[in-house]
């Protein structure tokens, strides 16, 4: 006899949250690149410096941005931009706390993007399409 699971089933609801939190990350990422691009009382940069400084305002964020609303249309067929927004979340907590040491940033400017990071890896982590395996 052979036995069929499904481990972590995709449903209506996990499809729909994964789709929220994927348009919510495009969202952050969005408002991100257009910080960089204004350069706002928000985001104040006094001074690009080094071969690399420049990698940091380069609006990268806009592609990830648009991958993540690509594949909120069906987030169960891509489950590599899932992850991928997991790791994104991962980068963007270790950047953060890295900066904040060097004294780069103050802890008023690093705990919130760090905290909004934390969220959005629970929330990818624990609604993230599951394998499905037979037996």
């Amino acid at each position: 006899m052979t036995a069929r699971t499904q481990i972590g089933r995709s449903t209506a609801s996990s499809q729909a949250r994964l789709q929220l939190v994927l348009v919510l990350l495009a969202a952050w990422d969005l408002l991100a690149f257009f910080l960089e691009l204004g350069q706002t009382r928000v985001l104040r940069i006094d001074g690009i410096q080094g071969v690399l400084g420049a990698r940091s305002v380069n609006g990268a964020v806009v592609v990830l941005a648009l991958a993540y609303l690509y594949a909120a249309r069906n987030p169960m067929r891509h489950r590599f931009v899932i992850w991928l927004a997991a790791l994104e979340q991962v980068v963007a907590l270790f950047s953060g706390a890295f900066h904040w040491a060097l004294g780069d940033v103050s802890a008023g400017q690093a705990v919130l993007p760090m905290l909004i990071a934390v969220i959005f890896l629970v929330a990818l982590v624990a609604w993230a399409p599951r394998e499905t395996s037979t037996f």
